[in-house]
């Protein structure tokens, strides 16, 4: 591997499938067992945590070292920078390491103190394989994770790329059992060592920056903004398992939303044989949390306007809340299914490997959609004589035109059009916004013979009426989202084409 960089996939597991995966034919090698205790350092207000940074000490029983490591790379969610050095006491020091971690690591320690935060404690077992073209390196972690008093179990497979492709990790993964037992987790040691230590709530992973430059061509812009959605979507997932978080079941759907759009914007660029399968089988992964998020909403606007009604809503809310409970276990068994891990690993190593190649210029194809975008979007006749059904539908168009501005942003960092895209993006948001209100309430009324299905007759009756009247009195009506829908979509149109700057070289 390039010197600076790790390439890995990390699958975590139950301790009944390490132990199977340890005579697992495809993992099969000489076996090298390791003790390894980890301390992970810190400064007292953990800013190397809040930019994605860990700094530790490690011992294997025969040498020390130190190692950073630097956030993920901006094309996929596999890489990160890594620099080790023979460590020199008891605290790490960043003067020993190289030129290049120095580099990033000294900015954020200007007068700060280190300290330790967590330990870990594992017993390792290491693999080297062949496998397609490339040296794969498979450990079998199990141990602990340790902050203070508090500690929690590590059980997890990592397969690291010493050399080759990284497709190849992605194919040799296709090939374990995956499922709710083994699954792909972007969470390392040193992440939730911090979390135990700072005892940090979760955090929802929202949309990062797409990192595009102006001498990408088409398939290289598209895999860079596929990376970062799938990267939001691993950074909310798990989660949604684990707890049902309404912001991960939110976020997760974002993310998926975010990749289909990517995927209707680069139209016939990244089609091929898979590509159908991908797109239906990500729109299914999205449909499975719809309606647990739909609920979400729901439940959040009735329990803001029973604060302001005369009538009992604690029947009501009972029964909505149930139905989100519902609704959550039923996104959580979609997303535990096997279907879904080998989704992920077979997509990522499509992009890695099998994504088609489209050599026209990325900042020529960005203006062009993004222009066509556009008048698609403002040829409208007006919004209050139109339909739910084609509100939702102009909803979509804007949703599109908006992640297609978010995704080309990069190319575009001269000053001169920076007003322009701020504003662009507000107007969009609002659109999107205000139209999303419409459909929430749509749906909410569409929706509400199911919500009450098995309850007897009258008593459904009665809540569904009381349902309607919550939501015609609270909050803004359909006429007033309609009518701040329509004003953003005039500031969409008349806002300078600000893809028609000159894109600045990096």
């Amino acid at each position: 591997m390039a010197e600076g960089q790790e390439t890995e996939l990390k699958l975590a597991a139950s301790p009944a499938m390490l132990a199977q995966l340890r005579e697992h034919p495809l993992l099969a090698g000489k076996d090298t067992a390791l003790t390894l205790v980890t301390r992970y350092f810190d400064t007292p207000d953990a800013i190397l945590h809040r930019h994605g940074a860990t700094l530790r000490l490690r011992d294997d029983g025969t040498k020390s070292e130190q190692t950073f490591k630097s956030t993920a790379g901006s094309d996929s969610s596999l890489r990160r920078g890594e620099w080790n050095a023979p460590a020199t006491g008891e605290a790490p020091d960043p003067q020993t390491l190289p030129a290049a971690a120095r580099k990033l690591l000294e900015p954020l320690l200007v007068d700060a103190r280190l300290r330790p935060l967590a330990t870990t404690r594992i017993e390792r077992i290491t693999r080297r394989l062949k496998f397609g073209t490339s040296t794969i390196e498979a450990a079998f972690d199990s141990g602990t994770v340790e902050a203070g008093r508090r500690s929690e179990p590590v059980c997890e497979l990592e397969l690291e790329l010493v050399d080759g492709e990284a497709a190849d990790l992605f194919a040799l993964a296709r090939q374990l059992p995956l499922g709710p037992e083994l699954a792909w987790s972007t969470e390392s040691k040193g992440e939730r060592g911090h979390a135990l230590a700072l005892k940090l709530p979760f955090t929802a992973a929202r949309a990062g920056e797409v990192a595009l430059t102006p001498a990408m061509t088409v398939a290289e812009g598209f895999q860079v903004i596929a990376w970062n959605c799938l990267a939001q979507f691993l950074g909310n997932y798990r989660e949604v398992l684990a707890s049902g978080d309404p912001d991960a079941v939110h976020q997760s759907r974002v993310a998926i939303r975010r990749l289909r759009a990517a995927f209707s914007l680069f139209g016939d660029h990244v089609t091929d044989e898979r590509s159908a399968a991908f797109r239906a089988e990500w729109k299914a992964a999205g449909d499975a949390l719809s309606p647990a998020r739909d609920i979400h909403v729901l439940v959040e606007r009735i329990e803001s306007a029973a604060q302001d009604a005369k009538d009992d809503t604690l029947d009501l809310l009972k029964h909505l809340r149930a139905q989100r409970k519902k609704a959550t276990r039923e996104a959580q068994t979609a997303l535990s299914d096997p279907a879904l891990q080998q989704l992920l690993i077979g997509f990522a190593e499509w992009l890695e490997h099998d994504l088609p190649s489209a050599s026209e210029p990325l900042s020529e194809f960005a203006a062009r959609t993004l222009a066509r975008r556009r008048r698609k979007l403002v040829k409208q006749p007006a919004l209050d004589k139109l339909s739910d059904e084609t509100l939702h539908e102009l909803r979509i168009q804007g949703k599109k035109l908006r992640y297609a501005a978010e995704f080309f942003d990069a190319l575009y960092p001269d000053k001169k059009s920076a007003k322009e895209r701020r504003a662009f993006a507000k107007a969009l948001g609002k659109l999107q916004d205000c139209l999303g209100s419409v459909h929430d309430i749509a749906v909410a009324h569409d929706q509400r013979e199911h919500l009450f299905a098995g309850k007897e007759p009258i008593a459904a009756a009665g809540l569904s009426a009381q349902l309607a009247e919550l939501l015609d009195k609270h909050g803004p009506g359909r006429k007033r989202l309609i009518k701040s829908a329509s004003k953003a979509l005039d500031r969409v149109a008349e806002a300078p084409a600000w893809w028609k700057f000159p894109i600045i070289e990096q």
